[in-house]
């Protein structure tokens, strides 16, 4: 390429230059960062370059865009979307959103198709709306935003949106889809009516509608039948659904026998999937022997599994609090031949996030297990760390309404006004007593 015959041609008005030197200047923007990696570059390195790149070379994107700009100006549609890109995401320039607009409209009406599914996507008129979503269905080349242009064209001929409604050209466009892609279009265009037809026939295919199904008959207090909807998911391997129908055997919903042995079955499928909500479930069934026999031993070796485990779905051990409580429990009350207090003492402080095994550990705090690590510290004569826990606890709720805190208060009340292990102090104990009244 010669730069300098482009920067000529392009200074004297040839928009086809314009447009390649743009497009040269920034490749070269994003390969600059490649240039310097070297086959002796460490990760370190590696990653301080990749994470450096919208920054490290703003004179070529400054020029990228200077040039996406003359063309644009000069008529050129691609440019124009570029520009609106480039001036929404402040790249080479100062982010301008409202002028991004502006060049996004202009791409659109040049007939850039891609303009004209940005323009479909933000505007706020239905009318407008429909007319750019289905000009860029009609325009765009395979790919994924061509798929989404012609689902929104069926969703608005199936509902009537910014056009009048038109089954037959709604199911027109959804024969341009995939099956997934039609299902996902007929549970929105649900959501949308609120007719479940088209939601029964998104589910012949989906796993989603059929959890959709589902729901719509829990909210009908219908659980029979939500039973086979969660049923059909569950076989297209929705292992939450499988869990679902656990809870649903467990609690014995309306019109649905109580069924703790069909309960741990399901919870045992939803467990094998890596689904560890179920997983807990199923150990704490184990724990009280509901749907099998009782078996601490094998409960304990469950509970330090799940310890260690990363919950996938849920975010980093974010239910694992009660886990730790119940294997507290084993290690205090020598369940299932575990017996070690001091072991004991450290699960209630982690079931009580009051130790972290994981700095992201996301779990809520278990209430009794705070309460039980108060205590212990008490007992111990460790008192200024037992009133600690004992008031962090009683503040943790603003109504005495859970019995852990409201036991909490009543041992302050105690504590300061006997002066038990603390220095007796009369107005801290008038302080908790006017809370507990108050309450």
């Amino acid at each position: 390429m010669n730069e300098k015959k482009l920067i000529q041609e392009a200074e004297l008005g040839n928009a086809v230059a314009m447009l390649e030197l743009a497009k040269y200047y920034d490749e070269k923007s994003r390969s600059a960062r490649e240039d310097k990696v070297g086959d002796v570059m460490t990760m370190e390195d590696f990653l301080k370059n990749l994470n450096a790149e919208e920054k490290d070379n703003p004179e070529l994107k400054a020029k990228a865009y200077k040039y996406y700009r003359m063309a644009a100006e000069a008529g050129v549609a691609e440019a124009m979307t570029e520009l609106g890109r480039r001036l929404y995401d402040g790249i080479g320039v100062t982010k301008d959103e409202a002028e991004s607009d502006e060049w996004y409209r202009r791409g659109a009406a040049a007939g850039d198709p891609a303009a004209m599914r940005v323009v479909a996507f933000t505007s706020v008129d239905p009318i407008e709306k429909f007319k750019w979503y289905k000009r860029s269905a009609e325009l765009l080349p395979s790919s994924l935003n061509k798929k989404d242009s012609i689902k929104q064209t069926a969703i608005n001929y199936a509902v009537g949106r910014g056009t009048e409604k038109n089954l037959a050209k709604a199911e027109e466009w959804l024969a341009k889809l995939n099956d997934k892609d039609v299902a996902a279009a007929r549970l929105e265009i649900s959501q949308i009516t609120g007719e479940r037809t088209w939601m029964e026939q998104a589910a012949e295919t989906s796993p989603e509608a059929m959890v959709k199904m589902a729901e719509s008959f829990v909210k009908e207090n219908d659980y029979r039948t939500a039973l086979v909807w969660y049923e059909k998911a569950s076989n297209a391997g929705d292992f939450e659904a499988t869990s679902i129908i656990g809870d649903i055997y467990y609690i014995g919903e309306n019109g649905v026998e109580q069924d703790y042995k069909r309960a741990f079955e399901y919870y045992e499928r939803a467990a094998a999937c890596g689904y560890n909500m179920a997983a807990i479930k199923l150990t704490l069934m184990t724990y009280r022997g509901l749907g099998c026999p009782k078996d601490l031993r094998k409960a304990y070796g469950m509970f330090r599994k799940l310890i260690r485990s990363r919950e996938k779905f849920f975010g980093v051990y974010r239910f694992n609090s009660v886990v730790k409580f119940y294997l507290a429990k084993i290690l205090e009350h020598d369940e299932g031949h575990r017996k070690n207090l001091e072991e004991g003492l450290t699960w209630y402080k982690r079931a009580a996030v009051l130790e972290r095994m994981d700095e992201r550990e996301s779990a809520p705090s278990v209430p009794e297990a705070m309460y039980k690590v108060a205590d212990t510290y008490f007992m111990q004569g460790k008192f200024a760390e037992a009133v600690q826990v004992y008031e962090k606890l009683a503040e943790s709720r603003a109504r005495f309404n859970y019995p852990y805190n409201l036991e909490a208060a009543k041992k302050l009340v105690w504590i300061y006004e006997l002066g038990e292990g603390v220095p007796r102090d009369e107005a801290k104990a008038a302080e908790w007593r006017e809370k507990l009244q108050a309450d």
